[in-house]
Parts: structure tokens; C-alpha cells; sequence
């Protein structure tokens, strides 16, 4: 059985068109129908990933918040680890005025940013304050530039020792210490006994997971820096399927 982990943005759903590859589509479903696992790998909160994929895509597994929590196919929380309110607060303080933020919980229908309008999916807050009886298992800065937010997560890792940031092109997303795609990774080899997993990442947010994964898949219009960490750079998720089953029947 072949198990591949897949970031959201840009590597299976593409923001700027609001839209899957058909192509991709396609060959997962062949390869759950095969007996084979595929699974998310975000940063975005839980709801963020559901309400696009909503009689699309049914992922056998999901990890969300930068690796702040594990879900089941059924939505069940498997593995959570939570964001300390004080921090978040003080985060927030710190870059309100710079950036928008997102507070990531797991509820299935929403979740939680300051100066935006809402709507279905959207909830606005006036500050972290609102989410102080919340369990948050990530906040996330955006709106940023690509530089600031390369000096964001810097300050706030040399800063915070109980948390951890990690650039998303021109966003940050902050989680608890001790979490990340690649830890998250690791801890889901861990519940479900599996033998080898594959990923599949395009941003500086995926390193960690294309680092500790047993096949690693990016694209060529990664950033140089993420194709260093891959062993394949591929087209598409397609092609890293094909590529992923091939090798699978080779060592059979």
C-alpha cells in the first residue's frame, strides 16, 4: 500500500484560478480505489480545507494548522497539540497593524480573522482576545511581502520559545513548539503503523515534511531552495502518483 501526503495550496488546489487539475482529481481517486492512501498536508485551518473540497475530494486523512492536529477521514482528532493564548495574544499585538491574522481551530464550518468582511466561511474577530475560551492550534500573519515575512518568522522563532513559525511564501504560520508538517508526519506513521509515506509540497512551510518523508515530490516552479529537499520534481500530483506506484511495484 502507498501512502502520499499532499499540501493544499498551490500543489493540489490552485488559489488564483479557485480550482483543482481535473487530471489530479482523477488519478487520486483511481489510487484510493486501488487500495492506496491519500491524505492533506496544510497550513490552513480545518474548515479551510473541507468547504473547497466538498464533493470533490475525500482524503483519507488530515493534517491541518502547520501540523498543530491530526484528523481521520471521519474528522476524528487524533493527535492536537495547542497554541498558549498569552503568545498568541502577544503575536497579535506585536504585527496587528501590518498584517491580517487567522485563527485556526477545528471547527468544520468557519474559522476566525480580524479585519476582513464575513461571510459563510469567514468570521470576523477585533482581536485574539475574542478567542480566549478557543483551543487555537495555529494563528497565522498574512497579507505580508515575501521578505517581511522571511523577517517575521525569523523574530518570532528568536523570540518565542513556546512556539514556531514557518513561512508560507508571504504568510507565517505559528504553532506550538514541537509541531510541524514533518513531526505531524512522523506522529502519523506512528497511529497508523504505516511502513513508508510519500509527500508532496511546494513551499518553505513543507520542508519539514519533505524532509522526513520516504519519497519526496515537488514541482519546478518551487523555489530552488524546495526542490534541493525532493527527490522527484514533477508536473503534478499526477505525475508523482504514477511515479509513486511505479516505484512501489519495482520493490514488489
Amino acid at each position: 500500500m502507498n501512502v502520499l501526503a499532499s499540501d493544499f495550496d498551490n500543489t493540489l488546489f490552485f488559489k488564483n484560478s479557485e480550482r483543482f487539475k481535473e487530471s489530479d482529481i482523477k488519478r487520486i481517486k483511481e489510487f484510493q480505489k486501488d487500495g492506496h492512501l491519500f491524505g492533506i498536508c496544510s497550513g490552513r485551518p480545518f474548515s479551510g480545507l473541507l468547504r473547497p473540497m466538498k464533493g470533490i475530494l475525500k482524503p483519507d486523512f488530515f493534517i491541518v494548522s502547520t501540523g498543530g492536529a491530526i484528523l481521520d477521514k471521519d474528522y476524528h482528532l487524533l493527535y492536537g497539540k495547542t497554541v498558549p493564548f498569552d503568545i498568541a495574544h502577544e503575536i497579535y499585538l506585536t504585527y496587528q497593524k501590518e498584517t491580517e491574522l487567522i485563527v485556526q481551530t477545528l471547527s468544520q464550518d468557519k474559522f476566525y480573522c480580524t479585519n476582513i468582511k464575513e461571510d459563510g466561511e469567514r468570521t470576523k474577530i477585533h482581536s485574539v482576545l475574542d478567542m480566549k475560551d478557543e483551543d487555537i492550534y495555529s494563528i497565522s500573519l498574512i497579507e505580508s511581502t515575501v521578505e517581511r515575512a522571511t523577517q517575521i518568522t525569523l523574530e518570532i522563532n528568536q523570540k518565542y520559545q513556546e512556539v514556531e513559525a514557518f513561512q508560507n511564501v508571504d504568510s507565517i504560520d505559528i504553532v506550538a513548539k514541537g509541531c510541524s508538517k514533518g513531526e505531524a508526519i512522523i506522529k502519523l506513521k506512528e497511529i497508523f503503523h504505516f511502513e513508508q509515506i510519500a509527500g508532496i509540497g511546494d513551499s518553505y512551510n513543507d520542508l519539514p515534511m519533505l524532509d522526513v518523508v520516504d519519497t519526496s515530490f515537488t514541482f519546478l516552479s518551487s523555489p530552488q531552495s524546495i526542490q534541493d529537499h525532493a527527490d522527484y520534481i514533477v508536473e503534478d500530483i499526477e505525475e508523482a502518483i504514477n511515479i509513486l506506484c511505479q516505484k512501489g511495484n519495482k520493490e514488489e
